[in-house]
């Protein structure tokens, strides 16, 4: 029995000016250590780090005719796992994961392939190792001739109550440990599933998830995970936290400091607007102190009006004042920007642009970076707002998602350069101009004010 899990790809033809770095697929990892672990030989092939092209990928799962492909696939690469599927030429199990699936499955199921489909939406880690063995318990939630489709959720007895015992074989990675740009060597980890806030944009909101329960690793765990990093990789001197909120209320920023103080780690991890909200000026040092060195959050918008549409909130004073604090105590800032949403005005998009020049004002002021990374607007099935455009009659197939290679051009970054119409009430001319004009406070380079040769702002910036 042979297993191949891929990584889908982000393009279809081998792209030679694609020069950012990725990601290892975590998730992947945990699977692929669990067939490992349970004697199943099993191979990860990272499509989207080794870029590639879709039709050498074909004939390399052609090559190698594993009994079973596991494939991951996301809003903004249907078409391409679409036609990796159903370009195989021999009989294979396909099972398809990932957070879209739970609105892809529809399309999923009506693939033009003769082999057997089953589409896991959840946990995969204990599910995908009863599907290579053939013996699952659960009941399939739909079940259409050879096609599945599993909910690995709390009434499920695959899901992973408990996840701080959940073993990760970093040899799996080809793309890790990473060198950054700024010369330092990150590795990566995962610390919890699931978000507590509820993002209209985010496929992740809580009140389209309530049946996938937000879990976090214990202290211990992570410790012990951070202690084997620092074993196993010696040259590795920082460490990515991936989930998709670390930092969410103050006592996760308590959790943070015990966590990582006993490490010579520096650390970056996401972290709400919200987060540092009657946070005292000590315990933001203390943040810095353990090691935190810069903190990845999604401003989105400085226009009220949208941020109330999007369920953040909708006072520019509250962002102000708790970014401020991650300035003062000498924490760097990378802010997320998103233009065009729905209903979305030129008006909206001046005050978004106004709000990203006072945050850098104000990071200057206090001799600390804050950099900007800026998209356009798409819907990502399962999120809110694309059940509300569906409902109001729009076009949205699958189908219509495909690189902005204008955007792309215009901004130099290629990897989340995806569009799938424009849904703000201006022109693309005026959403890629507010794009370019919010990167360009960078002036020009994403990593503008970092010091990676020992000026002044190497601890803030690395």
């Amino acid at each position: 029995m042979k297993v191949i899990l891929i990584n889908s790809p982000l393009f279809r033809n081998r792209n030679d000016r694609y020069d950012e770095d990725s990601l290892p697929p975590i998730g992947l990892g945990y699977i692929a250590t669990q067939l490992k672990n349970s004697g199943i030989a099993v191979e990860l092939i990272d499509a989207v780090y080794q870029r590639i092209p879709l039709v050498d990928l074909i004939a390399m799962l052609s090559a190698k005719r594993p009994d079973v492909i596991g494939i991951n696939i996301f809003t903004t690469n249907y078409e391409l796992v679409k036609d990796i599927c159903e370009g195989l030429d021999f009989p294979t199990r396909i099972v398809v994961g990932g957070l879209s699936t739970r609105e892809l499955y529809k399309n999923i199921l009506t693939w033009k392939t003769d082999n057997p489909i089953d589409v896991i939406t959840g946990d995969g880690e204990r599910i995908m190792l009863d599907i290579v063995r053939g013996s699952v318990s659960d009941t399939a939630f739909l079940n259409e001739g050879n096609r599945r489709v599993f909910k690995v959720d709390n009434h499920s007895s695959y899901l992973v109550d408990d996840i701080s015992d959940v073993a990760l074989d970093r040899t799996f990675f080809m793309n890790e440990p990473v060198l950054h740009p700024l010369g330092f060597i990150e590795a990566n980890i995962v610390t919890s599933r699931g978000c507590v806030y509820n993002c209209t944009f985010c496929a992740a909101a809580r009140s389209l998830n309530r049946d996938y329960p937000v879990r976090e690793r214990s202290v211990s765990s992570i410790k012990a995970e951070l202690h084997e990093i620092a074993t196993q990789l010696p040259t590795v001197s920082s460490i990515r936290v991936l989930d998709d909120l670390f930092l969410k209320s103050k006592a996760s920023i308590q959790k943070a400091i015990e966590i990582f103080s006993p490490f010579t780690f520096q650390w970056r991890s996401m972290a709400h607007v919200q987060t540092f909200r009657n946070v005292e000026d000590d315990l933001m040092d203390g943040l810095r102190d353990s090691g935190c060195h810069e903190l990845f959050i999604g401003i989105e918008s400085g226009s009220p009006r949208i941020l109330e549409n999007i369920n953040k909130t909708k006072d520019v004073a509250v962002i102000v004042e708790n970014l401020t604090k991650s300035f003062k105590a000498g924490i760097p800032i990378k802010g997320y920007f998103i233009y065009g949403f729905p209903g979305e005005t030129e008006k909206d998009m001046q005050m978004t642009y106004e709000l990203a020049v006072q945050l850098k004002d104000i990071s200057r002021r206090y001799g600390v970076n804050f950099r900007t990374s800026v998209f356009q607007y798409r819907p990502y099935h399962s999120s809110q707002i694309y059940h509300d455009l569906e409902a109001q009659g729009k076009s949205l197939q699958v189908s219509q998602v495909e690189p902005n290679e204008a955007l792309s051009s215009l901004v130099g970054r290629l990897q989340f350069n995806f569009h799938s119409g424009n849904y703000s009430e201006v022109g693309n001319q005026v959403v890629q101009d507010y794009i370019y004009r919010t990167i360009n406070l960078n002036g020009g380079n994403i990593f503008s004010d970092f010091s990676p040769d020992g000026g002044p702002l190497q601890r803030e910036n690395l």
